[in-house]
């Protein structure tokens, strides 16, 4: 659950030896804005954030993630494992289901929204895309998780779709039949039944194209997702 006030109690502790003005100098940013992180206003960008805990030797992941904005659904489409010239379209169809997804959800974040070409995968270090997709995942109650190309290698959304069966979070996954779906969910099914600590996962491989997952979220809305 979202707490606003977490970052900025931390940011006064740890800034109980500091000055304001001071970080704010070693940042190259106005001292406002330092006061409206202090006083729960705003949160910073996460790299700031990490130049934040260099100048104070202080580690506030925790509290940042908790005061970072929550989303209803984390929705969660592979792109580095899939080949360069099947991005675009990739992007394409996966973005009509989640525009069916959006009729449904308060708020949803979709992290591959603005990788519509090969390129467009190399523009932010993936150590720090996968940082900042995990803290957003982390704030979120269902995961959804979308597939209508062929996985050709690794792919941080594989990462995702673990941490949300690890925390037992709501999960849908549906993957375009035809397609080889990712190798920890093959007999996941099976398994989750016989092991009660495991999450019971909504799982559609036989999904004919992206047109009938948009109708199969349009049809059952908030329940497939996980939010009911």
């Amino acid at each position: 659950m979202q707490d606003d006030a977490s970052f900025a109690r931390a940011l006064r502790e740890a800034l109980r030896s500091r000055k304001q003005a001071d970080l704010a100098r070693e940042l190259h940013v106005d001292p406002g804005q330092v006061s409206r992180w202090v006083n729960g206003k705003a949160v910073p960008q996460l790299r700031t954030l990490r130049r934040i805990e260099e100048i104070l030797g202080v580690d506030l992941s925790e509290p940042f993630g908790a005061s970072t904005p929550d989303h209803e659904l984390f929705v969660s489409a592979p792109v580095s494992g899939i080949s360069a010239d099947a991005v675009a379209e990739h992007h394409d169809v996966v973005e009509s289901v989640v525009e069916a997804a959006r009729q449904h959800v308060n708020s949803l974040i979709w992290p591959g929204e603005h990788i519509r070409a090969a390129a467009d995968r190399q523009t932010v270090a993936a150590d720090i895309a996968a940082e900042q997709n995990m803290i957003a995942l982390f704030g979120c109650q269902a995961y959804l998780y979308l597939q209508f190309a062929e996985v050709l290698g690794p792919s941080s959304a594989f990462v995702e779709l673990g941490f949300a069966l690890g925390t037992k979070m709501k999960v849908t996954i549906i993957v375009q039949k035809g397609l080889a779906s990712p190798y920890m969910l093959r007999g996941f099914g099976a398994v989750a039944a016989r092991l009660k600590f495991l999450p019971e996962a909504r799982i559609y491989t036989e999904v004919e194209s992206p047109a009938a997952a948009a109708s199969l979220i349009a049809r059952n809305g908030r329940e497939l997702l996980g939010l009911t």
